[in-house]
């Protein structure tokens, strides 16, 4: 786990790739990779790239990057796991792969010179790297089938550069990058801004299971699509999911993701997702490291999730810590949130504060219940969204009043309503537009009050919402899938992908901390998928049904999410008073869009300092 950056110099005619502005871009990301730093300059100074170092596998000497094979054809800069690359690596070295290293890193540059970009189906991991083919002259941008890891780029007077956070790109290239219009509309409407934008114009992420290639010489040319996991929740002839299979395919799972040099801890709540993987991890021999967020505003509440989840730890001879957050601690680590922060968003708290938790107790791992709701069906979503289209389906000139009539509607509406009720009308035509309509922070026509029209019209028109979100589900829909299945695919392609995924990373590794997602993973979701296109998709007792340690005060509990009193909080603060999370949306963009204090200023003084150096 760390962060990589770089420059390629593609365009014709050659030239050098200033290796002061990698340096620049490392140093802007070293929270991601404490534990050491690299910079590797070809001989003709037409390639940098950079590497940000967190030891987690072969935490040797031997492991640091970037790193090159033994035949010095290829040389990579690479963030994430690869869970199976002992599996991986015995099958390269029947074939006469050599290594040197005990590192994943090495595996993964001799699959891909071995087999190519097939190779890529072959891993099981989160990762986002970037692979230089000094024989071809190519340079490989490639990023994980479910986006767990970003990449970030941009081009400029034929350089390509890249790094594992926008910020990093918009702060220390000597480029000038204002606010792209469909990022902060996207932010607005949902609360991210989705890919492939960021929320700087011209700064790209690359989509989630896709690869780009660019060679010296050549024209740069749109990134391909190598893995869809949409394409998993087609209906496929499979036998019917039962628990002993799906007890199995979970503990494979935990067990894979607990491949480590290092300690690897918990989140632990007192929901399903997580005590599972806990006791998953215990059957497995393993005493786990648990760390458990609670709130002082929340002790004796039902939303206190620290004594159940110190119950379940008890039970399973967990070393568990609870840390208790205050107001008072809140206001302290806000400041520090927002300047950590890679792009707006409204979430990420709750991560940024368990990880600084559990960096706090010492771990530099963590499993996450991240994507349970999505695989199992436990957000409100998968039974409101299709009950809300069988009514319109009743209403077929609903879909055909728009953006008009909702404002008309909105203007006789109680003030009491919420506010996205008046969309209902407008928002009901198919699946992406019922999914848009309970997810969206905010619709279409109230981005009038928030942003001049000028930067509305240009945001809406190349974000393509409605479009994008439709073509998300696409082939889904043409191979007949229910309206269930559908929203499976946008909550784990969309929500999941553009937020939870996104969010966990920086927040994560704002505090050098590595979080690992078992749910997230690709051959659970082989046979997980199919199960949820089949007539009985699994829930959350089948799930729970995986292991037989978990207390009864779990399994009976009802859903509250991993929650803060962030609302509250931010009222007492700032005395801004909004329903849900528009309130929160606002302050996130006035102060990420403020001017940087002086620690900011002195933070880059100290990098381009740094960067003279190199």
């Amino acid at each position: 786990m760390c962060g990589i950056s770089g420059g390629f110099r593609f365009g014709a005619g050659g030239g050098l790739v200033d290796r002061a502005v990698v340096a620049r871009l490392n140093y802007w990301q070293r929270k991601r990779g404490p534990d050491g730093d690299g910079l590797w300059v070809a001989d003709d100074n037409s390639v940098v790239l950079g590497h940000r170092r967190l030891a987690i596998i072969d935490t040797s000497p031997a492991g640091a990057q970037p790193m090159a094979d033994v035949s010095g054809r290829w040389t990579i800069s690479y963030n994430g796991e690869i869970y199976n690359y002992r599996e991986l690596r015995r099958e390269l070295e029947e074939v006469g792969c050599r290594f040197r290293t005990n590192s994943d890193t090495e595996v993964l540059i001799n699959l891909v010179a071995r087999w190519g970009e097939t190779g890529l189906l072959r891993l099981r991991g989160m990762y986002a790297f970037a692979l230089w083919d000094s024989l071809k002259r190519e340079m490989w941008l490639v990023r994980d089938p479910y986006g767990i890891k970003p990449l970030y780029f941009t081009e400029r007077d034929g350089v390509l550069w890249f790094a594992s956070q926008a910020r990093a790109l918009a702060n220390c290239l000597p480029i000038d990058f204002p606010v792209d219009p469909a990022g902060i509309v996207g932010f607005y409407l949902w609360g991210y801004v989705p890919e492939p934008f960021s929320w700087w114009q011209d700064i790209h992420l690359l989509p989630a299971g896709h690869v780009l290639r660019v060679q010296a010489g050549r024209a740069l040319r749109p990134s391909s699509e190598f893995c869809a996991i949409q394409d998993r929740y087609i209906n496929r002839p499979m036998p019917v999911l039962e628990r002993p299979e799906l007890r199995e395919l979970m503990l494979d799972s935990v067990r894979h993701h607990l491949v480590a040099d290092v300690p690897v801890g918990l989140f632990l709540s007192s929901g399903i997702d997580s005590t599972v993987l806990a006791a998953l991890a215990a059957e497995l021999g393993v005493r786990m490291r648990t760390v458990t967020l609670a709130f002082d505003e929340y002790r004796g509440t039902a939303d206190d999730e620290a004594p159940l989840a110190e119950e379940v730890a008890r039970a399973l001879h967990a070393e568990h810590r609870t840390i208790s957050i205050g107001y008072d601690r809140f206001e302290q680590l806000l400041a520090d949130f927002i300047a950590d922060m890679d792009q707006p968003t409204t979430d990420g708290l709750n991560t940024y504060l368990i990880s600084y938790a559990a960096a706090g107790a010492g771990l530099k791992v963590a499993l996450s219940g991240l994507g349970g709701d999505e695989l199992f069906g436990g957000y409100p979503s998968f039974r409101q969204i299709p009950q809300m289209r069988k009514w319109l389906r009743g209403a077929p000139w609903a879909s055909r009043v728009g953006s008009k009539g909702t404002r008309i509607l909105r203007s006789i509406l109680p003030a009491n309503l919420p506010p996205k009720l008046a969309g209902i009308l407008a928002y009901g035509g198919d699946i992406a537009h019922t999914y848009f309509l309970r997810r969206a922070l905010h619709l279409e026509d109230e981005l009038e009050v928030l942003l001049d029209k000028d930067t509305i019209r240009e945001g809406l028109g190349r974000l393509a919402t409605m479009t994008a979100v439709g073509q998300a589900v696409e082939r889904l829909v043409e191979a007949g899938a229910t309206d269930y299945v559908q929203v499976a695919a946008l909550e784990s392609g969309w929500y999941m992908r553009n937020q939870l995924l996104r969010d966990t990373d920086w927040a994560s590794m704002a505090h050098s901390l590595e979080v690992r997602v078992p749910y997230v993973d690709p051959v659970v979701l082989a046979r997980v998928g199919p199960a949820i296109a089949s007539s009985v998709p699994p829930t959350k007792k089948e799930l729970a049904d995986c292991t037989t340690h978990l207390p009864a005060g779990v399994i009976g509990r009802a859903k509250t999410g991993f929650t803060t009193p962030v609302n509250r909080w931010v009222e007492m603060k700032t005395g801004i008073s909004a329903r849900g999370l528009r309130g929160w949306a606002s302050y996130v963009d006035t102060q990420f869009q403020a001017p940087q204090g002086g620690r900011a200023k002195a933070a880059h003084a100290m990098g381009s300092a740094f960067a003279a150096l190199a």
